[in-house]
């Protein structure tokens, strides 16, 4: 038997992880020793199991919860929410790469794609306003609602605002107030009274670095291009995600900005 097992700690040192891990994994039903003795309590495990934690270790590292990786053993690997929610997660890992690239070479840039926008649970609030400053300071009060609160945020998920296509850019006309709604995207399991269900679809995709208030023109002109191209008619509301990391601090210059303006679109 010794030839053919492994004891946990082997394993431990293997894998890379802690005795309190290995057992974790089979009281969740995801690990099942190869061997146990029923005189000492003792637990072997084989090559497979080694196999399948560093596995689980590596579903882990791409942001996989212990339920989904689970669900994907469950159904011998044909899961189509767990595909899902690894597309997602690409999805999100995609977009923050290139939104890093941009920073990293520090030149004004402008790009559109079509995308596929989930459904998502969001903590959100309708204001009024007369300028981008107005809905910089609403937002911001509108996370730290949420965070006072305790709602659990969608870490890949940025917080966006939904505006009417042809106010997106401007300031209230005439001293009038604009209409907007703030949105955090927040985990499903935090579903309240308080949060409303922001569906998704088709939708364009403009990616933006600088300052966009003066790339109007050429933003809404790649927007109907790209619409034009496709075939494809716009909703009338847009999300706005202005993409400021943190590490930024909080005083940033607008040209520092890496903006997503997300147009839905008619399916």
């Amino acid at each position: 038997m010794e030839n053919n097992f492994f004891t946990i700690g082997q394993v431990c040192k293997v894998c890379g992880i802690s005795r309190s891990t290995v057992l974790r994994l089979e009281s969740r039903g995801l690990l099942d020793p190869a061997h146990c003795d029923e005189q000492s309590g003792y637990r072997y495990y084989d090559n497979h199991n080694i196999n399948k934690i560093l596995q689980i270790k590596a579903f882990q590292e791409m942001g996989l919860q212990y339920d989904d990786i689970k669900d994907f053993y469950d159904s011998e690997g044909n899961s189509a929410v767990f595909i899902k929610k690894l597309a997602h997660i690409v999805s999100a890992s995609k977009r923050a790469l290139e939104e890093m690239k941009l920073r990293s070479n520090n030149k004004n840039h402008l790009s559109c794609e079509l995308i596929d926008l989930p459904d998502y649970i969001c903590f959100a609030r309708s204001f009024t306003g007369k300028d981008l400053t107005d809905k910089y300071n609403d937002m911001y009060g509108l996370c730290h609602e949420a965070y006072t609160k305790g709602y659990r945020m969608i870490a890949s998920e940025p917080l966006f605002i939904l505006t009417p296509y042809d106010e997106f850019f401007k300031a209230a006309p005439d001293g009038k107030d604009m209409h907007y709604t703030c949105c955090m995207p927040v985990e499903p399991d935090c579903a309240s009274d308080e949060t409303t269900l922001i569906s998704g679809g088709k939708a364009l995709s403009v990616l933006y670095y600088g300052n966009n208030i003066y790339a109007i023109k050429e933003i809404t002109s790649l927007i109907d291009e790209k619409l034009q191209e496709l075939n494809l008619k716009r909703k009338d509301v847009v999300r706005g995600l202005c993409l400021v990391a943190p590490y930024m601090g909080r005083e940033i210059k607008p040209d520092k900005f890496v903006s997503r303006i997300i147009v839905p679109v008619e399916e």
